[in-house]
């Protein structure tokens, strides 16, 4: 009996994975090939070693040729696809770099498309926000130097993401709430950073 168990178990297998598979294919659709997205995002990490929570919020503008423009109350990182800004309006100043030498880096854009690079492992519903919405667990393989767990969240309508979970290599626990999610074209002066007066600009290209 436990032999026919396992036999019957691993057949039903692909039956589980193939709704998983269509709705991650989906929501590649549903970006398709441009980049250019604007959202708004909530993130919370519970930090494994101390338990302390960490909150932050922001506006994130993506295009393509790796120019971005990641805004928060305390900091602000802009890209043209060739130079990259980093302010922190506390300590009025800003860094100045290129973007070549973040390329091995996680760029800020990847917080929405990383998911898409993964494999889905199996999918269950959820509810956010009165919604019922699809929840993917998915295979981090592709990230395992610094994913041991990920999981999206996606809209039944178009299979755009609302929430996304990541478990890091240290215990670290984040979840990633998007809001306003809208496709668009965006003018290069969205992504060109203007220096404030009293701020001080350090090159390092």
């Amino acid at each position: 009996m436990p032999k026919l168990f396992t036999l019957l178990f691993l057949l039903a297998l692909p039956v589980l994975a193939a709704p998983a598979d269509s709705l991650l294919q989906c929501s590649a659709n549903y970006f398709g090939k441009s980049a250019e997205f604007k959202f708004n995002f909530q993130m919370l990490t519970r930090v494994a070693t101390t338990g302390e929570e960490i909150q932050k919020s922001g506006t994130l503008i993506t295009s393509n040729q790796n120019k971005f423009a990641l805004t928060m109350h305390d900091l602000q990182v802009m890209s043209d696809g060739v130079n990259l800004w980093q302010y922190n309006p506390l300590q009025k100043q800003v860094l100045i770099k290129l973007t070549a030498d973040l390329e091995n880096k996680l760029q800020p854009s990847e917080i929405l498309f990383r998911y898409l690079n993964t494999k889905a492992v199996n999918t269950k519903n959820e509810l956010w926000k009165g919604k019922n919405v699809h929840a993917l667990l998915l295979n981090p393989s592709k990230y395992k130097d610094q994913f041991k767990s990920m999981e999206v969240w996606l809209l039944p309508t178009d299979c755009s993401p609302v929430r996304l979970h990541t478990i890091d290599n240290f215990g670290n626990d984040t979840w990633y709430s998007i809001e306003n999610l809208n496709k668009g074209k965006f003018s290069e002066k969205e992504f060109k950073f203007i220096v404030p007066l009293g701020v001080d600009e350090i090159d390092m290209r």
